[in-house]
């Protein structure tokens, strides 16, 4: 499928009309989603893999790597608003894309303390800037259930990450710098939208670790 298409595909899938600032739930772009799902895609990480979509929201992230061929995707999120918008865009998604879509769940439950594996995981945390360290947490998640990372965070952090990282066993071997457009969806906002710079990481566990879990 071409970029183009995917981004439209993406785009058109319905959005949380009341998100939670606390939780900070800002949806994921239709082209930013493409974007990062064809980096992982182009690196191996997508077709045929058990995809984990942590924080999924309304799903954007782990529908992109649905149409793009993995084998299965978990959707992890614990808001039941929306649990129902992503399962209405599952629905969509199936009718639009006029292909055979993989394998998926849906676990309603906190990211802290979901019970799986993947192979790989993709995730848009929080940044951390209403709840002190929820991205850290999330990143540590990730690092738990999975043995290839893509997460998505503010810039400025890049060797506290890659610290976390090393503590847990893993690498981060790629970066990509990313434009993130937060559209005003609360009253304390008070342009229509605001540009945020963010960088992409792209992880993997060390040799060792992975040859021990073998």
């Amino acid at each position: 499928m071409r970029k183009k298409q995917l981004e439209i595909l993406l785009s058109n899938l319905k959005e949380m009309d009341n998100p939670n600032m606390f939780e900070e739930q800002y949806t994921t772009p239709g082209d930013i989603a493409a974007e990062i799902v064809l980096f992982a895609y182009y690196r191996g990480d997508i077709l045929g893999k058990k995809v984990v979509d942590l924080g999924a929201g309304t799903g954007r992230l782990g529908i992109a790597s649905m149409i793009l061929g993995c084998k299965k995707v978990y959707f992890v999120e614990k808001d039941k608003r929306a649990i129902e918008i992503l399962k209405d865009n599952l629905k969509t998604i199936t009718l639009k894309s006029n292909q055979i879509l993989g394998n998926y769940e849906v676990r309603k439950g906190d990211v802290l303390n979901v019970l799986l594996r993947g192979d790989t995981i993709i995730q848009n945390p929080p940044f951390g800037t209403k709840k002190r360290s929820m991205d850290t947490k999330f990143l540590k998640k990730a690092f738990e259930i999975g043995d290839v990372v893509y997460s998505l965070h503010k810039k400025g952090n890049c060797d506290f990450i890659r610290d976390v990282a090393m503590e847990s066993g893993f690498e981060l071997v790629e970066k990509k710098s990313i434009n993130f457009p937060i559209k005003a969806m609360f009253d304390i906002h008070k342009k229509k939208k605001v540009m945020i710079e963010v960088e992409l990481y792209r992880f993997m566990r060390c040799y060792d670790e992975r040859k021990s879990r073998d």
